[in-house]
């Protein structure tokens, strides 16, 4: 198993600390950044300088950290179970202006999103379109209806310890072509069928791991692209829930629960028929937000809430800003350090031509 010593865990995720300042609580921040130091440890970056720890995850940095796994994986679930309980009191006629939760606290502890004013249909309307954006099926159809090659895969519950008797890793699950080996995987027993009697069991096995695993490689979308497009297609409020349902995305691979949960409440919002949803509209939308090139800025949520030193300000607010038709200051955002205005004079100029 590729997974780096608990030193070196520890210290990528203190320099993290240090380096990184979000715009949530300190808890959020925490349980942001130990997602990133999987990130890190799989890519070799930070204080892994290169060295690829390709099978590190989420509970090898919670263990490395000295954290209680079921904590840190009801934490994050909790904050998952607000959207539900956001989107809930929605269908039932509840008036709601600003993403709080029932005590008030604003969702995702993002502290703007105690005076934004809200439409909650449309955040309803961006959680539907954003739980659609990374579904593997969404996507084929999107393939088929404008000829064009998308990836695409899902997260799956895998056991490590028949992966490396397979000699594969945990790269190779996530980065090549894998539609043609499920259901030998499944016969092997690396792939692990749950259900609402047996999945809780799952947590006490440390072999056991919710892994992604690609069936097509191809190009992504960007959740960067997501944002600005359903702000300037729809509206603000539907750029926040967009935001939500990328955030239910990142928090869903380790929780309680091993399902992709940001599609299970694109469905509950389908089938609540609060909305008039055009599935033309939704293949349209998914298009729009394709990556137009390898290495396209595509923002994580730590990259999302990541405050700029300079001008005090996360990429989210400016993002909104853009979408409200204020100009926003010019910095580099996302991983791949690319400045803001090359998205958005891309935006712009895809807006014209559709």
């Amino acid at each position: 198993m590729k997974i780096p010593p608990i030193a070196l865990i520890k210290k990528d995720y203190e320099s993290l600390k240090n380096k990184v300042k979000l715009l949530t609580s300190e808890e959020v921040s925490e349980i942001i950044l130990m997602q990133s130091v999987e990130g890190h440890a799989h890519n070799g970056h930070g204080e892994f300088n290169g060295k690829k720890y390709v099978d590190t995850t989420l509970n090898d940095i919670v263990f490395s950290l000295g954290y209680d796994q079921f904590a840190v994986r009801s934490a994050r679930q909790g904050l998952i179970d607000e959207i539900y309980d956001f989107v809930d009191r929605v269908l039932k006629g509840e008036k709601i202006d600003k993403l709080l939760n029932k005590k008030g606290e604003p969702i995702l502890r993002v502290p703007i999103f105690n005076y934004l004013e809200i439409d909650p249909k449309d955040i309803l309307l961006g959680l539907y379109l954003g739980g659609h954006m990374d579904n593997y099926d969404t996507r084929k159809e999107v393939e088929r209806i404008y000829n064009i090659e998308i990836g695409g895969g899902k997260n799956h519950l895998v056991d490590f310890e028949v992966m490396e008797k397979l000699n594969i890793d945990a790269e190779y699950l996530a980065h090549e072509n894998n539609e043609d080996k499920m259901d030998y995987y499944r016969k092997v027993g690396l792939l692990l069928d749950i259900n609402e009697d047996n999945y809780k069991e799952f947590l006490h096995y440390p072999t056991i791991r919710f892994q992604y695993i690609r069936q097509k490689k191809g190009t992504g979308v960007s959740d960067d692209l997501a944002v600005l497009f359903g702000g300037k297609l729809y509206s603000k409020s539907v750029a926040l829930g967009i935001y939500l349902a990328d955030a239910i995305d990142t928090l869903d691979k380790y929780t309680t629960k091993f399902y992709e949960q940001d599609f299970e409440l694109a469905k509950i919002i389908e089938k609540s028929e609060i909305l008039k949803i055009d599935n033309k509209d939704l293949y349209k939308f998914i298009y729009l937000i394709i990556n137009p090139y390898k290495g396209y800025p595509d923002s994580s949520q730590r990259y999302f809430l990541e405050i700029n030193d300079k001008y005090n300000i996360t990429p989210l607010e400016v993002h909104l800003m853009f979408i409200d038709g204020i100009k926003p200051p010019e910095f580099e955002i996302s991983f791949e350090r690319e400045l803001n205005y090359v998205i958005y004079n891309y935006v712009e100029e895809k807006l014209r031509s559709v």
